[in-house]
């Protein structure tokens, strides 16, 4: 086992755009950088680069697992000079001091609820699935019922028991005049109460539109809320709007913006529904299906899974995949119809088909060498934008695809890494736009 590495690590105070320098020293070598330490793709390339800048391979590398031992031990070293420039300046007593809370002092509450156990109010609940099954169009279905105080799914209550609310459409993918709207009409929504978030808008003259990002643009997402009376937030799909800093894949990127989105819900009461599609991991249990990291499926209080009706190869299937506020609600049968030059949702009634049905029906399809599994990966994680060359390939080692595999792929699909930026800030990319191919239609 090798001794533990003598580096040096300082770290200095974020500028305006979040970046720290960073100097890690050892022996006569130095390296100097100027990054994003709270981006987890910029610490894993601050990571590759301090190792060859600072010769840190050769005699110190162990067989085997070495780089991991080293990539370790730098991370650890960098963050606790992250955490010493932070907490340099404080007096010895700090100044945030814990919040302890009696439990006996806390008031019992009740879940409130959209859909009953289904989709709480107030909370992240998820719906994910293969592309083409019919997700967004389901999210079409409910956010029409919510304009008008209809009843959910099976149609239990009669009409004029809820309270026509707002619903906003945070739509990444579907075109709102050619498909959100004619299908929202077809299933008889009140467009009145339909908002659709795509993009921000700036007071400046001559300032173009840019996309909205979250958890960044949160506070405005609030501020609809309120002031629309929503109750229903889809964000479709979630990966789109996730800001370009943060990996979907690393655990820790994603709960620290679904805890922002959490507590919107939480102030707001309104339900947000993440869509997402499965990943190309077959043979797993459903709640590890869905795109992207855990941290996904964790912060969500309830999760649905649409497939294929294995009885039914024309029907659809809506199955729980984990529900932490109420009784697993059973599956529901439901179908897409032609509508006039649209479609629209027809319910059915109850089933037994459970997720891990659905997903033990559809894995024979999936199953594939793991060519095709790397393929599935490359695509899912540069379908709605670049992503750093080196997060495809560890998305790709971590689902056991090998690094050769990585590379024949990614030159058989025609992609080739273009650099961002200009020395110790430039970062390798991938991305459709800019090997000539385009994003297929879901």
């Amino acid at each position: 086992m090798p001794e533990p590495l003598s580096i040096d690590i300082q770290c200095g105070e974020p500028d305006d755009k979040g970046r720290r320098l960073v100097v890690a020293s050892y022996g006569r070598r130095q390296h100097t950088d100027r990054f994003d330490t709270d981006a987890a793709f910029m610490r894993q390339k601050w990571r590759e680069e301090t190792i060859r800048r600072l010769g840190l391979r050769g005699p110190y590398m162990p067989e085997g697992d070495g780089s991991a031992v080293i990539h370790e031990e730098l991370a650890t070293a960098l963050q606790r000079a992250v955490d010493d420039a932070d907490f340099a300046d404080l007096p010895t007593q700090s100044l945030w001091q814990p919040a302890v809370t009696i439990m006996a002092n806390v008031e019992h509450a009740t879940t409130e609820w959209l859909w009953d156990q289904h989709i709480p109010c107030g909370a992240i609940s998820n719906l994910s699935g293969d592309p083409g099954l019919g997700k967004s169009q389901l999210t079409c279905d409910l956010g029409a019922r919510i304009t008008r105080g209809w009843p959910m799914p099976p149609l239990t209550a009669p009409d004029g028991t809820f309270r026509p609310r707002g619903v906003l459409f945070m739509n990444a993918e579907d075109d709102p005049a050619r498909t959100l709207r004619p299908r929202l009409e077809a299933a008889g929504a009140d467009l009145r109460r339909v908002h659709c978030l795509r993009s921000m808008q700036c007071s400046l003259e001559g300032e173009e539109e840019r996309p909205v990002t979250l958890p960044g643009d949160l506070p405005a997402v609030e501020q609809v809320i309120r002031a629309s009376d929503v109750a229903l937030v889809v964000v479709d799909p979630f990966v789109a709007f996730l800001d370009g800093k943060l990996n979907i894949n690393n655990d820790a990127d994603v709960r620290r913006c679904l805890g922002q989105v959490a507590s919107v819900a939480e102030s707001t009461g309104a339900a947000f529904l993440l869509v997402r599609h499965l990943n190309k991991k077959s043979g797993l249990s459903a709640v590890y299906r869905g795109g992207g990291s855990i941290g996904v499926t964790g912060a969500a209080r309830a999760e649905f899974m649409v497939g294929v009706d294995p009885a039914d190869p024309e029907g659809r299937i809506l199955a729980c995949v984990k529900s932490n506020l109420a009784p697993e609600p059973s599956s529901l049968r439901f179908s897409i119809e032609s509508f006039a030059e649209t479609s629209r949702v027809r319910w059915g009634d109850h089933c037994d088909t459970s997720a891990g049905d659905l997903c033990a029906s559809g894995s024979d399809k999936r199953q594939g060498n793991k060519s095709d599994e790397a393929k599935g990966i490359i695509e899912d994680m540069i379908a709605h934008g670049p992503a750093a060359s080196a997060d495809v390939l560890k998305a790709c080692i971590d689902a056991g695809i090998s690094e050769r595999t990585y590379h024949s792929v990614k030159k058989e699909l025609g992609l080739k890494p273009y650099r961002v930026g200009f020395g110790d800030d430039g970062t390798w990319m991938l991305s459709k736009a800019a090997n000539g191919f385009y994003e297929a239609e879901f």
